[in-house]
């Protein structure tokens, strides 16, 4: 695959001032990598400019104005990102809505952001188009991102040929640089609804300077270069996804975006990124593949396996504390690599130098495993409005267990309480049209409270507790944090996902669902082939088998804190059965509400 790397960095104090430095800078340079007809190709910079004009010569003739909200749902491909640069390069506000989204939340953030205009990704999204504007009682225009106009009912949207390709005068680009160049650092740039576990979203509102601050530091803080590819494929609609797509501006790296949230294995061996930013639920299908790979091998491939790992973690634990390794270990971790972790690397590319997590905590077996396999996951944590990543793990500089240290000019500091206080940047100016939310997030002195409980050691790496509000604290009166116990039984490979429960009562139980596709291999292995998914859910075996993961998990976690008995659920969690959100955090309130029977048979 050929393409031509920007080996230009900006640095604008705005995305539109940044924009603009990266077009006139590097024109020629890859910017996008996407799958056209079967195999990926280049699209530079220049080729998405004359669409971002194409774009913006629709908007004016609207007559749209700056600072006027315009809303997207679509899924995650590289047009979201091209109208979104189209909208922010103006001075125009992106305002993002999951497609997982109820009728009744679109409804509610397209009336309070009084968005002017909506482009839905495909003929379903329209269709959903139609239910949230019968909720909100309005219809708004519309334009989809799909080549040709699609309709629904009586709406009807724009195709994207008829903006983004039209043709383009000198009036038009003179009228996109005027409009750009009076954008400043403090304006708004987009409203991003925090996708919540109860009540109503809140409009996060993210300016210029908050964007331009978050991705300079992020950049700067994990190395990115224009050598790098980033594999794109999370949420657009969330702020790491959305962080992750707007990095090719203000580094020259080039985004390549995978064809959909099943294809991300494939499109890996096809791009062999650098670079990925992913949830933990995406690192843990991957060890769970893995796993389950090794485990339908041979003895000695499973004993090989297990010594690899062992030695692996020895010697990236030593790395995190910055101990000397001994010779021989080294030369074991030798063995290790050339016999199990280097097929591994390969199967992922065979280039991957770091990769990044967020958006909930991730596991420390899982992060100090990929470590081994020459794979460096830095976990960091942020928020909606801290823009994504406020703390990281370096390459050069990480521990496990930790999301790192603050990033550029962020400050943090621990309340009395154990809450986590930010200032910063890239910290969010409040929520939109809702006062009494934001004098809330806010201490009386300028602090933002994140609502997570946490420590900081002493080489300076926060460690996260749990969620103010989502501790357990049992009837002996332990505190618990849940998010722990859930990403143990994870590691499983057997487990999808999992919720831990037991606040005011005697021990902590667990509520888990299955892996499908690993259940029914362990099962053929088993001699249950004949037994259907919905009979193997109760079947005694089964229950032996998740016994025996439960026993590995608790083994790693306090007497008071370990797990006394799970319930297994007959279906898995999505954000479209309504348990997870779109970043896959458990909405523990309604899952609690749907599976209370489960939860009383435990007690």
């Amino acid at each position: 695959m050929e393409y031509k790397n920007a080996s230009v960095s900006v640095d604008g104090n705005s995305v539109a001032e940044a924009y603009r430095q990266r077009q006139e800078a590097t024109p020629t340079a890859t910017a996008h990598l996407v799958k056209i007809d079967g195999s990926y190709r280049p699209v530079s910079w220049e080729t998405i400019h004359r669409e971002v004009l194409g774009i913006a010569k629709a908007l004016f003739s609207m007559g749209l104005q700056k600072g006027d909200r315009v809303a997207i749902m679509a899924h995650t491909e590289p047009r979201w990102n091209i109208v979104d640069m189209a909208l922010l390069s103006c001075g125009f506000v992106t305002v993002p809505i999951y497609p997982s989204s109820t009728p009744e939340d679109g409804a509610f953030v397209l009336e309070n952001s009084e968005a002017k205009l909506l482009f839905v990704g495909d003929p379903k999204l329209l269709a959903k188009a139609n239910e949230i504007f019968a909720a909100a009682g309005t219809t708004l225009p519309l334009a989809t991102l799909k080549d040709e106009a699609i309709s629904s009912g009586a709406l009807k949207a724009t195709g994207y040929k008829e903006w983004a390709f039209q043709a383009v005068d000198d009036e038009t680009k003179k009228q996109w640089r005027a409009l750009s160049e009076t954008v400043e650092a403090e304006d708004l740039a987009s409203i991003v609804y925090t996708s919540g576990t109860t009540g109503q979203p809140k409009g996060a509102m993210l300016t210029q300077y908050n964007f331009a601050s978050a991705l300079r530091m992020v950049v700067d803080e994990i190395d990115l270069t224009a050598d790098d590819t980033l594999m794109t494929f999370l949420p657009l609609s969330h702020i790491l996804g959305r962080v992750d797509s707007l990095a090719p501006i203000f580094a020259g790296i080039i985004g390549a975006y995978a064809e959909d949230i099943n294809s991300i294995s494939r499109n890996i061996q096809e791009v062999r990124p650098t670079i990925l930013i992913s949830v933990p639920r995406i690192y843990e299908k991957i060890y769970d593949k893995i796993r389950t790979d090794v485990d339908a091998g041979s003895p000695i491939k499973q004993n090989i396996f297990a010594w690899a790992q062992t030695v692996g973690r020895q010697v990236v634990r030593m790395r995190s504390e910055k101990e000397p390794i001994p010779l021989a270990l080294q030369l074991k971790f030798q063995v290790a690599d050339r016999l199990v972790f280097s097929k591994i690397r390969a199967k992922l590319g065979g280039r991957i130098k770091l990769t990044a997590s967020g958006g909930a905590p991730l596991a420390q077996d899982l992060c100090e495993f990929f470590h081994a396999c020459g794979i460096k996951i830095l976990e960091g944590y942020g928020l909606t409005e801290t823009l994504g990543p406020i703390f990281v793990n370096r390459p050069d500089n990480y521990r496990f267990g930790t999301v790192g240290i603050p990033i550029g000019t962020a400050q943090v500091k621990i309340a009395e309480d154990g809450e986590i206080l930010l200032k910063g940047p890239q910290v969010f100016k409040g929520y939109f049209r809702n006062p009494e939310a934001t004098e809330a997030a806010f201490t009386t002195d300028g602090w933002f409270r994140t609502g997570d409980i946490g420590e900081i050691d002493t080489r300076g790496f926060l460690k996260i507790t749990d969620r103010k509000k989502e501790l357990i604290v049992t009837a002996g009166g332990k505190n618990i944090a849940p998010q722990k116990l859930e990403n143990l039984l994870k590691l499983s490979p057997f487990i999808s996902n999992a919720m831990a429960f037991g606040d005011k009562k005697k021990y902590i139980t667990a509520l888990v669902t299955l892996n499908e596709e690993n259940v029914l291999g362990w099962a053929k292995s088993h001699e249950l082939s004949n037994v259907s998914f919905e009979e193997l859910v109760n079947h005694p075996k089964l229950r032996e088998l998740l016994d025996g993961e439960l026993a590995e998990a608790n083994k790693k976690l306090a007497s008071f804190e370990s797990v006394k008995k799970i319930a297994i659920l007959p279906n898995d969690w999505t954000p479209e059965s309504g348990e997870l959100t779109p970043s896959l955090k458990v909405k523990r309130k309604v899952v609690v509400s749907r599976y209370q029977d489960y939860l009383n048979r435990m007690y």
